[in-house]
């Protein structure tokens, strides 16, 4: 009897937290329309590995989901791929920026072969996606360690003239931790007011890099303004808030990351791969952890970039929870994040970062939503300067 009057007063609570606005669907699944809103401005795939079989789950911008079979791939060679990528970076890093990564060649091959080909073949034949679209990689288990971004062919058409495509010459490639946190950043977008010239603190720089970064980002930009469906472009000045040296503190860099809309970050990041809360970015006195961001309200946040190592690696223990310090700002309430998914070497970020901003500001408007394409520009911006796997290492995540 106690066991059933329980039960009634947990289903009235239920009902009435589901009577107010927001909560209709408070602890039942998201409904398959809500989630197709994640896909509204390109394709979203999602990466299942079981032991069972492996397969990926396409959310297209309309109509039906597709699954995509992934037979010439098992849960164990998916763990056995991981491992090797792991080996292969590790010792590509030992070697000379012109030598030939050749066990890392081998390996985006596999991903090509039998990952990301069965996928692309739906987009082009079945979806006809258009080239250069903006497509949003979803990995689960085992799949968050691979890099799919990277995947290539490594060939020479048939004809002889020229290479075959890559994933990234195809497709604009970002990463979404989860539908519901992709989504959640599209509301954001729609939500987010103009903040007052003079007043919005608009690029936070740390460290190193804050040089170069000053000199690329000019000093009044067009930023896009949303006002209902209309859009317009709002000349802003760009105000600057730089913390290096001893004023980068744990708690100045957590109230700069409250008040800036725009961040870059490049300094020491460590990822904790048994307590993936605990990971943190290395500030003068004591580290930033991945739950001091999550529990700060960033409400004017848009775009971070990470200029450090893993930022956008998950936890060992639970690779199906997506939890790392990329994602951690984005469910913070950046829409739009770069990260890392391993070390960075500082021969090489610089290049990186320099091509990035330089394609991120082309045509003087700011707008976070063209960081996946100004990284997608970079990397193959850099390929005679930057060795791969240091243009393979930084990834979208977000809008």
């Amino acid at each position: 009897m106690q066991y059933r009057r329980l039960q009634e007063e947990w289903g009235a609570v239920v009902a009435k937290i589901r009577d107010l606005k927001g909560f209709s669907r408070f602890l039942l699944p998201p409904l398959y329309e809500d989630l197709q809103a994640a896909a509204r401005h390109g394709p979203v795939i999602i990466f299942i590995a079981s032991k069972y079989w492996c397969s990926a789950i396409i959310v297209p911008t309309s109509g039906e989901p597709h699954n995509v079979s992934l037979p010439s791939i098992t849960l164990t060679e998916l763990k056995n791929l991981k491992d090797r990528f792991a080996r292969a970076i590790r010792d590509a890093s030992t070697l000379g920026p012109k030598v030939p990564r050749n066990d890392l060649i081998v390996l985006l091959r596999i991903v090509w072969d039998e990952i990301m080909l069965p996928i692309i073949k739906v987009l082009e034949h079945v979806l006809n996606l258009k080239r250069h679209s903006r497509i949003w990689l979803c990995p689960t288990a085992d799949f968050t360690s691979i890099p799919l971004h990277a995947a290539h062919p490594f060939l020479t058409k048939p004809d002889g003239s020229g290479k075959e495509p890559c994933l990234e010459d195809l497709y604009i490639c970002s990463y979404a931790p989860t539908l519901s946190a992709l989504v959640r950043s599209r509301q954001l977008m729609k939500k987010r007011g103009q903040p007052r010239a003079g007043e919005s603190k608009e690029l936070l720089a740390v460290d190193n890099e804050i040089e170069l970064v000053r000199k690329i980002v000019p000093a009044t930009v067009n930023r896009i303004t949303i006002s209902g469906d209309v859009q317009q472009l709002v000349p802003v000045t760009v105000n600057r808030t730089t913390i290096s040296g001893d004023a980068a503190t744990r708690a100045g860099a957590l109230q700069a990351l409250e008040e800036n809309n725009w961040v870059h970050l490049a300094c020491h990041g460590k990822q904790d791969p048994e307590q993936p809360y605990n990971s943190h970015f290395v500030m003068k006195d004591e580290p930033i952890t991945l739950l001091d961001i999550m529990e700060k309200d960033i409400p004017h946040a848009e775009f971070a970039f990470l200029s450090a190592c893993h930022t956008a690696v998950g936890d060992k223990e639970t690779p199906g929870e997506v939890i790392h310090l990329a994602a951690g700002l984005q469910f913070s309430g950046f829409k739009s994040v770069i990260g890392t998914l391993w070390e960075v070497n500082d021969a090489y970020v610089e290049h990186v970062v320099k091509a990035f901003y330089e394609n991120m500001f082309k045509g003087g408007v700011m707008d976070c939503t063209r960081a996946a394409w100004a990284l997608n520009r970079a990397t193959h911006a850099v390929k005679t300067k930057v060795p791969l796997e240091q243009r393979m290492v930084f990834v979208h995540v977000g809008v």
